[in-house]
């Protein structure tokens, strides 16, 4: 049996009629509430699976005319009865009945391949985000590619709705198909007013985690207040500078007297070394 297994968006909506006449209501009907909910929903293309069903269902469907056809997990319970049948081209709408064992065997069978992951409010977006990942080796990490992914997802996702929309609940749904396909962008169940545009902050331009820290150094010239028995206390330090990418290093010597030179008896000639980068 050949089928497509998809998640289904069904938009429904909730009508209260509080003691108030039929006539009344009629009269005097408010405006729905209009949400979505999700459902699984499988896709049957091939002739003589489809055939299996319309008679299992005893659905009299010349099946020479039906192109493929739709089952909708309505009840959110895993494929069975009381699911919804939906014939294409002629989009008639059938309530299927118990099926049989045997294909009720195949039906429990038919799943969604997903990836859910469930928070509660009040946890941050570097909660979710595996920032240990941006420092350690792969083969310290313990998540799988696929953990690691979804919590940089939703550490993105929080952090952008925390930063444009300041109020609860919302909802929303992102779906991307092929290349020449495009996506969908959908939000709904929001209060419009809560919604306040920010700028994204600044990010690193390179790497996000760990930035160089440049020390620029620089020299003094100690002169005497004297020109004898004075004791000069030089102190010096040094340390080994990586460089990323590497660098061609030119070192340029330049001879001539150091500041200050005049306030001794005999003038002073010194070589001065420095490193230039490219």
């Amino acid at each position: 049996m050949i089928f497509r297994n998809s998640i289904l968006i069904v938009s429904i909506f909730t009508l209260l009629f509080i003691n108030i006449p039929l006539s009344k209501a009629q009269s005097s009907f408010e405006s729905p509430e209009v949400s979505q909910i999700f459902r699984n929903i499988v896709e049957i293309t091939d002739e003589s699976s489809i055939q299996i069903i319309l008679d299992d269902f005893f659905i009299t469907e010349n099946v020479e005319d039906v192109e493929r056809i739709e089952i909708i997990d309505i009840s959110d319970v895993g494929f069975g009865s009381n699911d919804i049948l939906v014939i294409y081209p002629s989009r008639n709408v059938y309530v299927l009945d118990q099926p049989s064992p045997s294909l009720l065997e195949d039906m429990r069978t038919w799943s969604i391949t997903e990836q859910r992951r469930d928070g509660l409010n009040t946890l941050s977006a570097d909660y979710f985000y595996p920032h240990h990942a941006d420092t350690l080796d792969r083969s310290e990490i313990s998540e799988t590619e696929m953990e690691l992914v979804m919590g940089s997802m939703i550490s993105d996702v929080i952090e952008s709705v925390n930063r444009n929309y300041h109020d609860m609940p919302i909802s929303m749904r992102f779906e991307r198909g092929g290349l020449d396909e495009g996506f969908t962008f959908q939000i709904w169940n929001y209060n419009e007013d809560a919604f306040s545009f920010q700028s994204r902050p600044a990010r690193a331009d390179t790497i996000a985690v760990n930035d160089f820290l440049y020390v620029v150094f620089n020299d003094s010239t100690v002169v005497a207040d004297t020109t004898k028995y004075d004791v000069l206390y030089i102190s010096h330090s040094s340390e080994k500078t990586i460089y990323i990418p590497p660098f061609e290093e030119q070192y340029i010597q330049n001879d001539g007297p150091l500041p200050g030179h005049t306030l001794f008896q005999e003038g002073t000639q010194a070589s001065i070394n420095y490193r230039r980068r490219d």
